[in-house]
């Protein structure tokens, strides 16, 4: 795809890491609510926000170039 355009670059990194943090909140929320301990929870919800934003901006890379 060739419509790469430079000026939404911000946009798209808004809309990827917004979208991390919702899965990262949600993991957090979902181990949470089952009963395991803080830090376990923290951490699973650092680690699914790390893996999103790595996926996200890994694919719109392969998608836009």
């Amino acid at each position: 795809m060739s419509t790469y355009e430079p000026a939404l670059r911000g946009l798209w990194a808004a809309i990827i890491m917004l979208g991390a943090l919702i899965a990262a909140m949600l993991g957090t929320v979902a181990l949470w609510t089952v009963g395991a301990p803080a830090y376990t929870s923290l951490g699973a919800g650092g680690a699914t926000f790390i893996g999103v934003a790595t996926l996200g901006f890994t694919l719109r890379k392969f998608l836009t170039e």
